[in-house]
């Protein structure tokens, strides 16, 4: 599960910035998904932790801060850990209520589709995605490189993927795909290489059936893409 912690200099604008994503999910979704988002953004405005990356409340509590009834907070709660937006960290149990964390990764990619509704500054930054640091397990999200040029044609079936990716969305192509590097095919499977094991697993999670879509796009025989850790 991909975790948040915004620190540093940047913090206070990076959490307004999920915050918002969140809230806009919610203005622009009249399904469920955007009533939960408006739930767990004020879950997270009240009671988050950015220093822990959790969040511990009671289910009475949650019911009373959304004016539901307990029943309903339950449900509510359910289906918020079915789309892996939340995860019990540490059960209730007497004399203690349950902790949760949230995969901010997956609520954020679930707001994608509605970015562009707070301005292309806000759309450039959020694409980006978050970027892997080392020690103190802090990942900020940062904006994509300034200028990167399209990617060029070396003939392999990536250049040309790739070379599509860069065309429809340069932001989100510079953040994840501009690493991206053929490594091999067999039958019907496009194998890549991802600069780290942490951009493999990101990339193999949220954007799989991107990668398929614009390579097939190019050779309908390939049927499945496999994203690998360089090295």
């Amino acid at each position: 599960m991909t975790q948040f912690q915004p620190a540093g200099q940047v913090a206070p604008a990076l959490k307004y910035d999920l915050l918002t994503a969140m809230m806009t999910l919610g203005q622009h979704d009249a399904g469920p998904d955007g009533r939960l988002a408006q739930r767990l953004a004020l879950l997270v405005t009240a009671r988050y932790s950015w220093r822990t990356g959790a969040f511990a409340v009671g289910l009475r509590e949650i019911a009373r801060l959304w004016g539901v009834t307990e029943r309903t907070a339950k449900r509510e709660m359910a289906l918020l850990r079915a789309r892996g937006w939340i995860a019990v960290r540490r059960p209730a149990a007497r004399g203690r209520v349950a902790e949760y964390r949230i995969d901010l990764a997956r609520v954020l990619e679930a707001s994608r589709p509605h970015w562009a509704a707070v301005g292309p500054d806000f759309v450039a930054r959020m694409a980006a995605g978050p970027q892997e640091t080392p020690a103190n397990n802090v990942v900020p999200l940062r904006p994509a490189a300034a200028g990167q040029g399209a990617p060029g044609d070396d003939g392999s079936l990536w250049s040309a993927a790739s070379r599509r990716i860069h065309a429809a969305d340069p932001a989100l192509h510079a953040a994840w795909f501009a690493g991206l590097v053929e490594i091999g095919r067999e039958g019907a499977r496009l194998d890549l290489a991802a600069a780290s094991a942490f951009a493999a697993s990101y990339i193999r999670t949220h954007f799989a059936g991107r990668l398929l879509a614009e390579v097939s796009a190019f050779d309908p025989a390939i049927t499945e893409v496999r994203v690998h850790a360089d090295g």
